[in-house]
């Protein structure tokens, strides 16, 4: 019985230390739908908070033709590669080679894309 009740103890604190370890938080990576030429099209954003306050949408997908690509937000203050033919080239190489634009860079920049606040 003390075995049992000392293993419960222990599982129930490895429960709560993985859940303090990542605590629920806005996204970090933004969903970005891509054609054939790289180029990004909006995506359906959706949200399922119940309340009138603004929020972050919970489902973002893709409506089309194009493929799903999640790409990180930018930092305060870092600015996204310009957005140009070969820059669209470069994120369509990006995508298909690793299926993310996370870890992605353009000319020595993050292929991040800005938040709505910023």
């Amino acid at each position: 019985m003390r075995a049992l009740f000392l293993t419960a103890i222990v599982g129930f604190a490895a429960v709560s230390a993985a859940a303090m370890a990542a605590p629920p938080g806005p996204r970090d990576t933004a969903t970005l739908c891509l054609d054939g030429l790289g180029v990004n099209h909006a995506p359906v954003c959706h949200s399922m908070a119940a309340s009138r306050l603004p929020s972050t949408p919970d489902i973002c997908q893709c409506v089309g033709p194009w493929r799903q690509v999640d790409a990180p937000y930018c930092a305060k203050g870092e600015e996204p590669p310009a957005d140009t033919a070969d820059f669209d080239r470069a994120r369509a190489a990006a995508a298909d080679k690793h299926s993310t634009l996370v870890g992605a860079t353009y000319k020595g920049k993050r292929m991040c894309v800005k938040p709505d606040g910023q």
